[in-house]
């Protein structure tokens, strides 16, 4: 139910990300232009874009998660790799605030600005959300060598 819900909210965040970055000011529609970012030109095309980038993520994200669960794969591998994509994500965030402070994207407009902050952050979530749901596989007990030794005692005659 929470997985649902959690999707559920995710969809309708790719929807407002998608609409906030097919609608750039005048500025940003010529240097969607100038730039060739012909993918975010309108909102079809956005959504797809988005809808393909926030969907492969998830689709990452839920492999690893299948893969612990089976166990092809242990705990920790899983959760290093999930927390190299949070960090790749993070990165990405970064990389988009340093390139919104310069001149050439600081005038877009604030709804492009908002939209293009968004994306990376649902990246984020998604790789967080999925490493705190990471299932742990209960390690089986030893067996006591106590239980051994009553069931087949070693000494006999005494």
């Amino acid at each position: 139910m929470r997985k649902l819900f959690f999707y559920s909210v995710l969809t309708g965040l790719v929807i407002l990300n998608s609409f906030l970055l097919a609608n750039p000011n005048i500025l940003g529609k010529i240097g969607l232009i100038i730039y060739n970012y012909h993918y975010l030109r309108n909102f079809p095309r956005t959504l797809i874009t988005v809808s393909l980038v926030v969907g492969t993520s998830v689709a990452l994200a839920e492999l690893i998660n299948f893969l612990v669960k089976n166990q092809f794969v242990n705990r920790r591998t899983g959760v290093i790799v999930l927390s190299v994509l949070t960090l790749v994500a993070f990165v990405a965030l970064v990389n988009t605030a340093i390139a919104f402070s310069k001149w050439t994207y600081s005038h877009t407009g604030l709804r492009f600005q908002i939209g293009a902050f968004i994306l990376p952050t649902l990246l984020i979530c998604v790789f967080v959300y999925t490493l705190l749901k990471l299932p742990t596989i209960p390690e089986a007990f030893p067996e006591s060598p106590v239980a051994n030794e009553q069931i087949h005692p070693q000494n006999p005659t005494e």
